[in-house]
């Protein structure tokens, strides 16, 4: 199972936003993490990066 942490602006410990992810959806600029535990953030904006292999992402918040 490939899950992943989601950062806000930059890959940085004070920028987490939601771990275990193992879902993203992208609509309307809103970026909506589901998490393992069916958690779920939502966040003005787009995906800046994906690394897939290291399990980050990085949000580019919409001003």
């Amino acid at each position: 199972m490939c899950l992943s942490t989601v950062y806000k602006l930059e890959k940085r410990p004070e920028n987490e936003v939601l771990k275990n992810v193992m879902l993203i959806e992208c609509a309307d600029g809103v970026v909506t993490l589901t998490d393992i535990m069916g958690r779920e953030e939502r966040i003005k904006g787009e995906i800046a990066s994906a690394d897939l292999t290291g399990g980050t992402v990085v949000v580019r918040p919409l001003a």
